[in-house]
């Protein structure tokens, strides 16, 4: 079986842009395996927005870089601690 929402590279994109909330709800129907593909993708994206620096004087595109960072990271958070609680090795 397939990842459990389609596409994890596509869903880490959507949370990063913030199409995407997520929460310990969010985690209900996945499985082990969705959980590494996410963490995994959500690395990924992190690492693709990092690179991309816009330029210091355009702070519109430096506040939206942030704000995806920032999706970025509360995310991994939380799937961290999800999967702490479930004793899921990632």
């Amino acid at each position: 079986m397939g990842f459990i929402r389609g596409n994890p590279l596509a869903l880490a994109k959507d949370i990063a842009d913030g199409y995407v909330a997520v929460n310990p709800l969010f985690f209900k129907k996945f499985e082990e395996s969705d959980y590494k593909e996410l963490y995994a993708n959500l690395i990924k994206v992190q690492k693709m927005v990092r690179a991309d620096a816009p330029a210091l004087t355009d702070h519109r595109a430096v506040r939206q870089r942030n704000m995806r960072l920032q999706r970025l990271n509360n995310s991994l958070v939380v799937l961290k601690y999800h999967c702490r609680k479930l004793r899921v090795l990632l």
